[in-house]
């Protein structure tokens, strides 16, 4: 029923109609509000969990590809002890054809074996470089993923030298300074390349531009 209130007539049921559109307005404001929060909110727990994921594969990425260089650095020393001759000698006696072997060889192949051994002791190193590759791509990109592969292509590069010494008898000077600076982790004179230590130093530093400042918490400037 209208109320007339200083000559104006008030029709409640108009005024309710009015309110509750207005009710309804600010309830949809309050779950936009909500909905807009709510997203942020996601959205910055995301980024936070991507953070901290890249974090963790940074950290493993790198301590993989030190321990990787480690293992390259023991399989590439250039002492050979006594008890790896020793081991090697007593695996290859077994081949039928290691009595027919001049002394020479048998001393290469003996080398040879031992420096397989190395490699083979590397294997825990090589399968956690191997299970990284896909993680690295995906949260540390494509050129820590070229890295870690270049650092696993030089444990192949050096059993390529170690098959190639065994028929080195020194007639190709060149070829014998290059397979000495395969195996011993040095140039043998100034003109020889180390070629798996510049290839190896070169992917070590690909991997540290793109790990440490993450885990050091700096802003590379990359998103």
């Amino acid at each position: 029923m209208p109320i007339s209130v200083c000559g104006a007539a008030i029709d409640w049921a108009a005024t309710g109609t009015m309110l509750q559109g207005w009710g309804t307005l600010a309830g949809a404001g309050v779950v936009l509000a909500a909905a807009v929060i709510g997203s942020n909110t996601f959205n910055s727990w995301k980024r936070q969990k991507i953070a901290e994921r890249r974090m963790e594969q940074a950290e493993r990425v790198l301590t993989a590809a030190y321990r990787g260089r480690r293992a390259l650095g023991r399989v590439r020393s250039s002492i050979m002890h006594g008890y790896e001759l020793n081991e090697a000698e007593a695996q290859l006696s077994n081949e039928k054809d290691w009595n027919l072997q001049t002394n020479e060889r048998k001393r290469r192949l003996k080398i040879a074996r031992g420096y397989y051994n190395r490699l083979e002791n590397t294997e825990q190193e090589r399968v956690d470089l191997e299970h990284i590759l896909p993680i690295s791509r995906a949260f540390l990109g494509e050129t820590v993923e070229a890295a870690i592969e270049m650092i696993l292509q030089q444990f192949w590069n050096v059993k390529v030298y170690v098959d190639a010494s065994i028929d080195d008898t020194g007639t190709d000077v060149a070829f014998s300074k290059e397979i000495r600076a395969a195996l011993y982790g040095h140039s043998p004179s100034p003109d020889t390349k180390d070629e798996i230590t510049i290839a190896l130093n070169l992917a070590i530093l690909s991997i540290e531009e793109v790990c440490l400042p993450i885990l050091r918490l700096e802003d590379t400037g990359k998103k």
